[in-house]
């Protein structure tokens, strides 16, 4: 007498062949708890409610370099300096509380021009600080090799920097990246009579 298929389901006797194709009217009732750890390949449409909470420690091949947070200030207030000494920029000092593993990139274009009166050289210099620790500088010239008689010799261009910063900071601690100007002689213009506007940027990276 042969077996019939409640007698084989009894005797798990059922092989994976006999189920294929099974239709979901076949299946009732509450399915046992299982383990999701060999589930692979589950369509995203098939996945819905919320998501629990998880911890991203264990995380690998995430990309570094992402940008955690952007700052940026922007000035067309005009200024002139006449210091050979350094002058703190209007508007131009940016404030963060950094991670302590990000670095940043700090990006500054200072709009102006330089102005030498009777003279036949001469150069501002930026600079860009990070508190008290110089890191960066740039410098806008001229120089005339001529020994005619002139009035005063400009130069209209702008100042920029662009540097990433290894700030060392420590995750809890404050730093402050400003920016300063000093002219060897003559004056330093920044937005000055002709209604433009410097910029001043901090990205804060991921590590990588």
């Amino acid at each position: 007498m042969s077996q019939t298929e409640v007698q084989l389901i009894k005797s798990s006797s059922v092989v994976d062949g006999d189920i294929v194709g099974m239709s979901s009217s076949k299946l009732s009732g509450a399915l046992p708890a299982v383990s999701a750890a060999n589930l692979t390949n589950i369509p995203a449409a098939n996945l819905t409610g919320a998501l629990p909470a998880i911890s991203g420690a264990n995380l690998t091949n995430i990309d570094g370099g992402k940008i955690l947070k952007v700052h940026s200030v922007s000035s067309t207030t005009g200024q002139e300096i006449t210091s050979s000494s350094y002058v703190d920029l209007t508007n131009m000092s940016i404030t963060l509380t950094p991670a302590a593993t990000s670095k940043c990139y700090v990006f500054a274009v200072i709009n102006g021009y330089t102005e030498f009166p009777s003279t036949f050289h001469g150069t501002n210099t930026l600079q860009l600080l990070r508190d008290s620790t110089e890191i960066a500088t740039a410098i806008r010239g001229i120089r005339l090799d001529n020994s005619m008689s002139i009035n005063f010799l400009q130069n209209q261009s702008s100042l920029s920097i662009a540097i990433l910063d290894t700030h060392g900071a420590n995750g809890s601690t404050a730093i402050t990246y400003k920016l300063r100007g000093k002219t060897s002689s003559g004056k330093m213009y920044t937005n000055s009579n002709f209604g433009t506007q410097s910029n001043f940027s901090v990205y804060e990276v991921a590590p990588n």
